[in-house]
C-alpha cells in the first residue's frame, strides 16, 4: 500500500466511520483512552481558551477538551472526512457539548484562529504528507507558551521483521503502510517548539509528545533524535 492521496484517505475514512471506534478496541485495551486524557491534561488549557483538534476523526478527544476550556471556551475540530465528522456530531449531541465546532476541511490548508492557546492531534498528523508545513503553521499561530500535543503511531524501529509485518496487517484498515515510516511530526515539532515530554508507547509502536512554543531554550534531543523526557505527568 502506497501513501494515500487526499481523495483515497477521505474515501477510506468515510467508509470506516461507522465502525471506526470499534476498530480501536485493541488500542483502548492497551491504554489509548488514558493517554488521550493525559495529553489533554498536559495542554493546561484555561477556561475560555481556544483549542484546535486537528484530524479529530470521530471526536474521541472532544469531551475532554470541551470540559477543559469550559462554557466560555471554544473547541475547533477539523477533519476532511464527512463520515468521521458525522460520528463526532452524534457524540457532541449525546453529551450536549455546546462549545465544539466541527470543520470539514483539509488540515494542510486550515487557517488557525486568533486567541489560540493549544493544538492537539491524535493518530492524525503522522498520516499527513505535509505534516512539516502544518507543524510550522501551528508554531506561527500559537503565542509564546502555547502548547502542541501529539499522540499517534510510529514505525517500531527495534521490532523484528515478523512483528512489524503483523503490525502492518493489523493497521492496514487505517491506511498504515511502510511508506509512512519517515513521517515523524515530533521531529518537526522539535525544530519549532521546546519539547517538554516525549514518550515511546506500545513498545515503540506509538508516541506521546508535548511541546511548548519556543522560549529561550529548546527541547533536549539525543543524537538519535529522541527526546529525553523533561516532565512526568500524573493521571487525572
Amino acid at each position: 500500500m502506497a501513501i494515500l492521496s487526499k481523495s483515497e484517505a477521505r474515501t477510506l475514512y468515510d467508509g470506516n466511520a461507522g465502525r471506526y471506534d470499534a476498530m480501536l478496541i485493541l488500542y483502548r485495551l492497551a491504554g489509548l483512552t488514558h493517554h488521550r486524557k493525559m495529553l489533554v491534561q498536559s495542554l493546561q488549557l484555561q477556561p475560555g481558551a481556544v483549542v484546535v483538534d486537528l484530524c479529530c476523526g470521530t471526536g474521541a478527544n472532544l469531551s475532554y477538551l470541551s470540559r477543559a476550556v469550559g462554557p466560555a471556551g471554544k473547541v475547533l475540530a477539523v477533519d476532511w472526512s464527512a463520515g468521521m465528522l458525522e460520528r463526532a456530531r452524534q457524540k457532541i449531541a449525546a453529551e450536549s457539548l455546546q462549545n465544539v465546532e466541527l470543520i470539514c476541511g483539509d488540515v494542510e490548508e486550515y487557517q488557525f484562529p486568533g486567541r489560540l492557546q493549544a493544538v492537539v492531534s491524535t493518530f492524525g498528523l503522522e498520516m499527513v504528507p505535509a505534516y512539516g508545513a502544518v507543524v510550522q503553521r501551528i508554531a506561527a499561530a500559537l503565542p509564546e507558551g502555547g502548547r502542541l500535543g501529539l499522540l499517534g503511531l510510529q514505525y517500531p524501529e527495534n521490532w523484528p521483521g515478523w512483528c512489524v509485518d503483523l503490525g502492518m496487517r493489523l493497521n492496514r484498515p487505517f491506511g498504515v503502510s511502510r511508506e509512512y515510516r519517515d513521517f515523524k511530526p515530533w521531529q518537526e515539532a522539535e525544530l519549532q517548539f521546546d519539547i517538554e515530554v516525549f514518550r515511546n508507547l506500545l513498545f515503540g509502536a506509538a508516541y506521546f509528545c508535548l511541546a511548548t512554543r519556543k522560549t529561550a531554550t529548546r527541547g533536549r534531543f539525543n543524537s538519535r533524535g529522541t527526546s529525553h523526557e523533561t516532565t512526568r505527568l500524573t493521571a487525572p
